[in-house]
């Protein structure tokens, strides 16, 4: 499947779009870059070693390990690319979602600091990996602008930049109230800090012109190829799925919120959480330039967790929200994330909706991303909803753990990977208490 240019993706728009959505479940990236939903070919019956998921990371790891000269194979329960990776935000940073102050309090400044550094160096690896690669995917660095939704979220976001900043290289900018109203056309935020370089590209894009490279390098992937079970065999693995069985001698688990309770060991530690986003109706470049006036992607900090930025042709907004950590309708996900829309933007209280679609996050116990074997299974998991950057260095990491090699190490190496609770095994029965509880958390905050 070929990369898509950004004149090819601007002209395949359509023309005309339903005004109100209708429920269909296709995220709008993939007009621009369609998945390849060809029926796969059989499997092979060995391979030196298999990566389970085809996202960012699972790319990633074959590519790494590809070009070492091993004979990859990728497997995945849907197509290429069915997940996560393509159905985004496409905001892309320094990969880290737990505040220095915490991190610090938790595992001493020493440690938080190598722990955001490596934040630092996610960013660089995928940002050099777009670039050496030539990968199309609308990449900019436009910085993204973290808003505060209280004063006390507002106090917090000062403390941590003023605490980084003088630990790392980080470019940030604190913008008081006045200040954000020359970047947002909302006065509901008490503040914000604007990480300069920051950006966004379209994940869908990037994601095929990363596979167009895996397999240019000599990876093959196979789809509709879901592994219900990694068994042991001598000195080997037995990679099982629903369609046959592979022999090898290394694996990789990257599958993060498409892990399935069958692989119990990697399933029991991570939540998976859905996330819903919608996309607007053309409103043109004036009307999407007056929410977000600076081209920022926006990000904020109550329990819903809006999201959203302007289309990378200017001519709508894409904006998401935590609707539910489970599962809902998507007619239910797009009332309620037009309805917070509304409330930031009145404006747009009448723009219709096209798309809405939903995707699966994998959240680990602390919240932050892991590399490592567990029963001589390597894993690169836990995007922790953050994972643009960061997935596809862990799953290069990840892969060089496999060669052997030293640069394979980081600082994630010396935090325990935990399962979620002793009787859990990855179906999270508790999520609509914890929606419930969010819900509440917000009202008493002043969102509706």
């Amino acid at each position: 499947m070929m990369g898509v240019s950004v004149t090819k993706a601007l002209d395949a728009q359509p023309g005309s779009l339903p005004r109100r959505f209708e429920g269909t479940d296709q995220p709008w990236w993939w007009e621009w870059a369609p998945r390849d939903k060809r029926p796969p070919g059989a499997l092979p019956k060995s391979a030196d070693a298999v990566v389970v998921g085809s996202g960012y990371a699972g790319l990633s790891a074959a590519l790494t390990l590809a070009r070492a000269g091993r004979e990859v194979i990728v497997l995945d329960a849907g197509f290429p690319g069915h997940g996560a990776s393509s159905r985004s935000g496409g905001m892309i940073g320094s990969g880290h979602v737990v505040p220095f102050e915490r991190l610090s309090r938790l595992y001493g400044d020493q440690q938080a600091s190598a722990i955001l550094r490596e934040g630092l160096n996610s960013f660089a690896f995928t940002k050099n990996l777009i670039e050496s690669e030539s990968i199309e995917c609308h990449f900019r660095q436009v910085g993204r602008l973290r808003a505060a939704w209280r004063p006390q979220d507002f106090d917090m976001i000062r403390r941590d930049v003023d605490l980084v900043t003088k630990l790392l290289d980080y470019d940030v900018t604190v913008l008081g109230k006045a200040e954000l109203a020359e970047e947002l056309g909302t006065d509901r935020y008490a503040g914000a800090c604007v990480y300069n370089r920051h950006g966004g590209l379209h994940p869908a894009m990037f994601h095929s012109g990363l596979l167009d490279v895996v397999v240019e390098a000599g990876a093959r992937v196979f789809g509709d190829s879901k592994v219900v079970a990694i068994d042991d065999a001598r000195h080997r693995k037995i990679v099982r799925t629903e369609r046959g069985q592979v022999a090898t001698s290394n694996v990789i688990v990257a599958t993060n919120g498409y892990t399935f309770p069958e692989l119990r060991p990697f399933a029991q530690r991570l939540i998976r959480v859905h996330a819903y986003m919608i996309a607007t109706e053309v409103i043109g470049q004036e009307r999407t330039r007056q929410i977000i006036r600076r081209d920022r992607m926006v990000v904020e900090t109550r329990w819903r967790h809006c999201y959203y930025r302007r289309s990378p042709d200017g001519e709508r907004i894409l904006f998401g929200a935590r609707v539910s950590l489970g599962a809902v309708s998507l007619d239910r996900a797009a009332k309620v994330i037009r309805k917070l829309m509304a409330e930031l933007y009145p404006e747009l209280k009448d723009v219709g909706v096209t798309h809405c679609w939903t995707g699966q996050l994998g959240f680990a116990r602390d919240f932050l991303p892991h590399i490592g074997e567990i029963n001589g299974v390597h894993h690169a998991l836990a995007c922790n909803g953050s994972g643009v950057a960061m997935q596809p260095y862990t799953g290069h990491k990840a892969a060089l753990k496999v060669l052997g090699s030293p640069e394979g190490k980081t600082a994630f190496d010396s935090q325990e990977f935990r399962p979620i609770h002793p009787f859990y095994g990855g179906r999270p029965w508790f999520r609509p208490f914890l929606s419930a509880y969010y819900r509440m958390k917000d009202f008493k905050e002043g969102s509706s």
